[in-house]
């Protein structure tokens, strides 16, 4: 068939950007494939001592290495570079390799290096797929999207943005085709795994993009969140990730599926290995580029990018569950620990956030409404140019051939039950004392990690609501899986079927070895858009959660 030539051919020019001196031996690299759960350390062999100081460090540490000239660009480039090449071997994780590019501008920095250093300099950013650079593809998964590089002029504001600032852009990540699934999977790339722990999946869609910074070939990335793509592989690498309100980054020029949807809008967002890394990412985005001076969907705020202190009386809701969803026991302990904390600090309460169960559903319903609205057509379309196969994960995308998409007046309707659903969930919050309203809301996330193609065998109610809602949300790693500590579900108390199939998917990974130790994450919301506020109370809780 010839889709699986261009298949050959893709990944092929792919390859061929790996420098041979990097590329791991056949006996060597079934090693790495095989030992599950220790990828970063086993890495870490592979690097010379030097290149992993700088790979396990962090964004704020390396500026201040470069502003004293104990580093250099072209060093610290080399040595993720490096990495992100080893680790891609094993995981496949990269969709774009722009190696030689990205040393020859490390070398440049260096040779014209100015007396203030930009905010990004000589700091090396790695890109979600649908980003566009100059020189190469954004597929988006497509195999009809391949060999067509984008011209200078396409490229995505915040990539030029990130050019200003002095990053280098050097590798682009995988994610399933469409970037509509959880799973990272394509025909033109193939499986991704797990940069942690290769028995699972790296959740997507900005799958690759997590494993690569799991693996530590980044420090920091862009994704994207439409439907929890940045929160998901951010929950399952346990690594910060926040999914903005709609308007504070820019999307122009950034590729995606559906584009032109105004209703439950794709946003983009950092994830990062460290918190303070992806705030002081923010503050340069919001704060220096002012994004709103071109792109029109923006608007002007400011990200406070520094404050860990918290207001007096302070209120943090914490949900415990939609009434759909039985809650795994791993998340419950979780909630549990950040709710004793809240309560043993002076000045801090924890409420119950008890939203109406039949408000939960409207908005799920209104996600997967919304999500069907042209039927599949554009996804079968752009398989169709290509002739390859669609992928299994997006049938519950892709409605049976005949079906028909929305029309312009039940679009209008679908709009309608999405502000009606938003005001029932203000009328929540309003109908609390005002003493009792949250300042942010702790939620569940992923519930549990699942096997490459077990992606149907989990859900998305604590996480679709999230970008109905357009609440800002910050994916938050809190504990680890304890096979010991979190026992069996009672299958026999579910819900519903979907709550069912949840619960016996828990207990069968509880029951197995893989899951413990398994990061194990939950989100911070805020009910009133506030950005800084689930940033600034992230890094409150991170803090002292060590502490305690």
């Amino acid at each position: 068939m010839s889709w699986k030539v261009n298949v050959e051919k893709k990944r092929a020019q792919l390859n061929a950007k790996i420098p041979s001196e990097w590329r791991i031996d056949g006996g060597k690299l079934e090693l790495l494939k095989a030992e599950k759960k220790n990828l970063d350390l086993n890495l870490d062999k592979l690097c010379t001592e030097a290149e992993n100081e700088i790979t396990h460090s962090t964004i704020l540490k390396l500026r201040d290495e470069l502003i004293v000239k104990n580093l250099t660009c072209y060093e610290i480039a080399i040595a993720f570079c490096h990495r992100a090449a080893l680790a891609h071997q094993v995981i496949n994780c990269l969709s774009e390799i722009m190696f030689e590019e990205a040393l020859k501008k490390a070398q440049k920095l260096d040779e014209q290096r100015p007396d203030f250093l930009p905010p990004l300099y000589g700091i090396p950013i790695s890109l979600k797929d649908q980003c566009n650079v100059e020189g190469v593809d954004s597929t988006c998964g497509y195999l009809g999207r391949a060999f067509k590089p984008k011209k200078r002029e396409e490229e995505s504001l915040i990539v030029r943005h990130l050019r200003e600032q002095g990053a280098i852009l050097y590798v682009k990540t995988t994610v399933p085709s469409s970037m509509m699934a959880t799973d990272t999977v394509s025909n033109t790339f193939g499986i991704t795994l797990n940069g942690l722990n290769q028995n699972f999946s790296p959740g997507g869609s900005s799958g690759g993009e997590g494993a690569l910074i799991a693996a530590r070939g980044s420090l920091l990335g862009l994704g994207t969140d439409i439907g929890g793509s940045i929160r998901i592989p951010s929950s399952y690498h346990g690594l910060y990730g926040l999914k903005p309100t709609d308007s504070r980054l820019p999307y122009l020029r950034v590729d995606n599926s559906f584009q032109g949807r105004e209703l439950i809008p794709s946003v983009i967002g950092p994830l990062a290995r460290n918190l303070d890394d992806l705030r002081y990412f923010m503050d340069v985005m919001v704060n220096i580029c002012k994004p709103w001076i071109d792109d029109v969907k923006c608007v002007p705020y400011h990200f406070d990018s520094k404050s860990k202190e918290l207001h007096k009386n302070y209120v943090v809701g914490i949900w415990y569950g939609d009434g759909v969803i039985t809650l795994p026991p791993g998340d419950v302990r979780a909630l549990r620990m950040c709710e004793d904390l809240i309560n043993s600090t002076l000045g801090m309460k924890a409420i119950r956030w008890e939203v109406p169960v039949e408000v939960n559903k409207e908005l799920h319903e209104i996600a997967m409404d919304t999500d069907i609205a042209d039927a599949g057509i554009e996804i079968r379309r752009e398989f169709e140019a290509s002739g390859e196969p669609i992928i299994d994960i997006l049938k519950p995308v892709i409605l049976e051939k005949g079906a028909e998409a929305c029309s312009v007046n039940q679009w209008w309707a679908l709009n309608k039950r999405t502000y009606e659903a938003k005001i029932a969930y203000r009328e929540y919050y309003n109908s609390l004392e005002p003493t009792e309203r949250p300042d942010v809301i702790i939620s569940p996330l992923t519930l549990t990690p699942f096997r490459p193609g077990d992606m149907l065998a989990t859900t998305l109610r604590y996480i679709l609501f999230v970008n109905v809602l357009n609440f800002p949300s910050l994916a938050v790693p809190i504990t680890k899986f304890n096979r010991n500590v979190d026992g069996q579900m009672d299958t026999s108390k579910a819900q519903t079927e979907e709550d069912r199939i949840v619960s016996n998917y828990w207990n069968e990974l509880i029951s197995s070895d893989s899951i413990q130790d398994f990061p194990l994450s939950l989100q911070i919301m805020s009910p009133t858009y506030d950005d800084n506020e689930v940033c600034t109370f992230g890094s409150w809780l991170m803090q002292n959660l060590q502490i305690s």
